[in-house]
């Protein structure tokens, strides 16, 4: 969003439902996650459990995060890159760290992100990487922001160069990054005596 070369993937389309419905972009980014939550019960049917509503704490904390660093802290709110270059540096920091905190997520074995449950589902039942599916979700919401701005006359500037870079390299970050982060909580989890949790 600072940068300012086109939102990443998911902030993009919570932010064209925030604009649409005249909300915060956090809360846009629960409406979002939710749907995921939705798709997940038509895909398990009676195999999704009651303990899988567990992935509504981090979309709550997520929305609320999202909400303070965009709207009330003040050094986010006075960082103003003025140069492509400054504006692509800024960028390519929040993707790398963006990539790193989904695997950080899905290793955790604690609870992930509905949409990435719901890629996890479908990795599994169609034989790919988790990466390969983040990717075609990614740009699926690509879609959707395109779509929402069309339907509600929001400028279409929300998608730039940067939301097309990071859908084509968050998932390639995720397949990169994930086996070394996996190997990280693996080697904590030994060192601390915990195992991972069902989620």
């Amino acid at each position: 969003i600072i940068a300012a070369l086109g939102q990443t993937t998911s902030t993009g389309t919570s932010y064209a439902i925030a604009l649409a419905l005249d909300i915060k972009v956090g809360n846009g980014l629960i409406i979002l996650y939710c749907f995921f939550m939705v798709l997940q019960m038509f895909m398990l049917g009676r195999k999704f459990r009651p303990i899988f509503f567990i992935q509504i704490i981090p979309v709550v904390l997520h929305g609320w995060i999202l909400n303070f660093f965009k709207y009330d802290f003040g050094p986010f709110l006075a960082l103003n890159p003025q140069t492509y270059a400054e504006r692509f540096a800024v960028y390519a920091i929040g993707v790398v760290l963006i990539s790193i905190g989904f695997c950080g997520t899905k290793a955790s074995g604690f609870a992930n992100y509905p949409p990435d449950t719901f890629c996890a589902l479908v990795a599994k039942r169609r034989n790919m990487q988790f990466g390969t599916a983040k990717l075609i979700v990614d740009f699926c919401y690509v879609g959707a922001t395109l779509l929402i701005c069309l339907v509600a006359g929001l400028d279409f500037g929300i998608v730039r160069e940067g939301t097309v870079i990071f859908a084509a390299a968050n998932g390639v970050l995720i397949n990169l990054f994930l086996p070394h982060v996996e190997k990280l909580f693996t080697a904590v989890e030994k060192l601390c005596g915990v195992s991972k949790s069902i989620t």
